[in-house]
């Protein structure tokens, strides 16, 4: 749903870019070095249980993620396999990011159905594209992968500012309800998508 505005932010990115050049790392290079970070930050969070630091590490590792993209431009160096790496990338870390709070929190159930969830929606498009052409253009979905990180990012914030508990369970508990809720309603608007582009297509 935020894909298409992610071109409106891009001054920030490349300036970071112009630094990591300079540094002599490549644009796939800043991916690896992203997802690098990106682990580290689920380690320190089994580690520490911080949630509040957490959440915060996982909005700039976000922020982040925009870089090597932009280093790609700056450069004339866009490739089809950093397009992929980078996707690759950020499910690795997405898993990770899932995983450690399920050890964290205790809730493996929820957090299983949630990256289920999110690799079944990237897998939807994916598999969609094995049938017939498509472009990223044409999926607009309800929860992307920067939707669903932003939200769960944003969840373990507010629930370290907020441990309590509210009508039986802790606020993160509830959070990641609703987001395992709005992440297969998203799985099935693809899926429905990719039936009605399959048919209507050669």
């Amino acid at each position: 749903m935020l894909t298409p505005y992610k071109a409106y932010f891009r001054r920030a990115p490349e300036a970071v870019a112009k630094v990591f050049i300079r540094l002599g790392f490549s644009p796939n290079g800043i991916t690896l070095f992203g997802l690098l970070l990106g682990l580290l930050t689920c380690f320190l969070f089994i580690s520490t249980k911080n949630t509040v630091l957490f959440g915060f590490l996982m909005i700039a590792w976000g922020l982040f993620d925009a870089v090597d993209g932009a280093a790609a431009r700056l450069t004339n160096k866009i490739t089809k396999f950093g397009s992929y790496l980078d996707a690759m990338c950020d499910r690795l870390f997405e898993s990770a990011a899932v995983l450690a709070a399920a050890y964290v929190t205790g809730y493996w159930v929820l957090c299983f159905l949630l990256g289920v969830g999110a690799l079944l929606i990237s897998y939807a498009k994916a598999r969609a594209a094995m049938e017939i052409q498509v472009s990223n253009t044409e999926w607009p979905d309800f929860m992307e992968r920067t939707e669903r990180d932003f939200i769960f990012a944003i969840g373990i914030i507010l629930w370290g500012f907020f441990p309590g508990i509210f009508v039986g369970h802790d606020l993160f508990f509830w959070i990641l309800l609703g987001l395992d809720l709005a992440v297969y309603g998203t799985l099935v608007q693809r899926v429905l998508r990719a039936k009605r582009f399959i048919e209507a297509r050669p």
